[in-house]
């Protein structure tokens, strides 16, 4: 017979369970977009029976890489759409943008402006009302510590850009000389008020440095300019590519031939979808659809990355089994960028301000593409940069091209290298990032120099990259002694 006490004790881990069970279906939140597209529609420059609408954002199910595709089922130019969230505690900020995935748009197809910030709260009815010509405002400037900011800094063969420098706490009332770490994309790593997100790195190492966590440096942000791509990658992309059918077509209706997989002779693959009679596809190098645009019956455009799409000999009845794929050559400006750092950037800074400037007490580090430049950098100048951050690197670019470099790279001391990548990247961007951290250890890195990092669910934006700002400081400070 079971005593009171027992039944007791079962009443409760029942209820316990049920009130687990109420707060995990509570963090399923859903956020209703409402676009107001009337402006560009009436302006004439959307063709609803071909271009998409949609948000892109920095959490999932959202990317920048592709659009969360709205709906017009009225016709009445505004678009609608339930997006789903995880809601890890109470709220969640996601930062947003209109997209209209077509060709030949104003700006690409993207709203003009900042990101949007939303806040999603976790058990109501969340809403978001958006129209083309809204205007985000600017978040409030935001400065921790020290910072001067250097405008216009020339380069003869580059673009001008900002410099953003941080100075530690008691510089201007000390002699000392401070190691320097410098960062690409630096508009970004300070304030917010400049790109609507930003690390808060100065705040977090004012705080590491007052509470002697780690020693006092300098902190150089390296602006970047509109020819961003073509300067953090080290070689010029040539992309063009014959591909062959390797599964059968995947639905009937007009767009059923050019359904299904497509691989080149060295084993890239792409996939084609139908979806909502609209054609999709996964590139290499990505785990997710995105919509095409078409200019004709047998062409289509992916705008996000500028490929297009040739399906050759198309019939209804089979499908196509050629395609060719096209896009323009882009990069290769990385030497010319890596020499304007070490041969202009680098002396002015030890020039100005109280360096120690020999390779011990220089580290290097970006994120996404400046990741891939970091790399590049470190392994150009390896008597120059003597410890590198690499967040969530670009190993994709040109073929994976930086990873025959690694295999070639002649002896020199192997710097410390913090390496991170966040799983909410996509299988393919965690697979190149292991593979990277495994050719560093096979061309001698050892496991002490490498702190490797993968974040669960972490995506590619600067809200992952920011939650790692104290670890990558407090790593270059016991690697070295910065």
């Amino acid at each position: 017979m079971t005593s009171l006490s027992g039944w007791f004790r079962l009443f409760l881990c029942i209820t316990m369970w049920l009130m687990l069970l109420s707060r995990a279906n509570a963090q399923q939140d859903t956020l209703h977009v409402s676009l107001d597209m009337r402006e560009p529609i009436n302006a004439g420059w959307i063709d609803q029976l071909t271009e998409k609408v949609g948000i892109r954002g920095d959490v999932n199910p959202l990317s920048w890489g592709a659009t969360f595709l709205a709906s017009d089922p009225d016709g009445d130019s505004i678009y609608t759409a339930i997006v789903p969230f995880t809601v890890p505690e109470d709220s969640l900020v996601v930062s947003v943008k209109i997209k209209v995935d077509g060709s030949n748009n104003p700006n690409d197809g993207w709203q003009k402006g900042r990101n949007h910030l939303v806040k999603i709260y976790a058990g109501v009815r969340n809403e978001l009302n958006l129209a083309w010509d809204d205007k985000a405002l600017a978040p409030t400037s935001k400065l921790t510590g020290h910072i001067e900011l250097i405008e216009d800094f020339h380069c003869e063969e580059l673009a001008s850009r900002e410099i953003y420098v941080y100075l530690p706490p008691l510089y201007n009332k000390s002699s000392s000389r401070y190691p320097v770490l410098y960062m690409h994309d630096g508009q970004n790593i300070f304030d917010a008020a400049a790109t609507g997100q930003e690390w808060r790195m100065d705040e977090i190492a004012e705080n590491l440095i007052r509470s002697h966590e780690i020693e006092p440096m300098i902190i150089v942000g390296i602006g970047n300019t509109t020819d961003r791509i073509s300067e953090y990658t080290p070689t010029r992309q040539l992309w063009h590519h014959e591909f062959t059918r390797v599964t059968p077509q995947l639905s009937s209706g007009k767009l059923s031939p050019f359904t299904g997989g497509f691989a080149t002779e060295q084993g890239d693959s792409v996939f084609f979808k139908d979806q909502n009679d609209s054609l999709m596809v996964m590139v290499p190098g990505s785990d997710i659809y995105q919509p095409l645009t078409s200019s004709n019956d047998s062409v289509y455009f992916l705008a996000r990355a500028g490929i297009e799409f040739q399906f050759q000999n198309v019939t209804d009845s089979a499908g196509t089994d050629k395609l060719m794929a096209d896009k323009e050559p882009m990069g290769g400006r990385g030497d010319l960028y890596g020499e304007f750092i070490v041969q202009k950037l680098k002396p002015f800074i030890d020039n100005k301000f109280r360096t120690k400037s020999d390779r011990v007490n220089t580290a290097l580090g970006g994120s996404s593409l400046g990741g891939l430049a970091t790399l590049h950098m470190g392994f150009t100048y390896p008597q120059i940069f003597g410890a590198l951050v690499v967040l969530s690197p670009s190993v994709w670019w040109n073929k994976r091209d930086i990873l025959k470099t690694i295999e070639q790279l002649p002896a020199f001391e192997r710097q410390p290298v913090f390496l991170y990548v966040g799983t909410g990247e996509g299988e393919t961007t965690v697979k190149n990032v292991r593979e990277l951290r495994n050719l560093l250890l096979k061309k001698g890195w050892s496991t002490e120099k490498i702190n490797y990092v993968e974040a669960d669910d972490a995506g590619h934006n600067e809200r992952a990259w920011a939650a790692q700002v104290k670890y990558f400081l407090q790593f270059l400070s016991k690697k070295k002694g910065m």
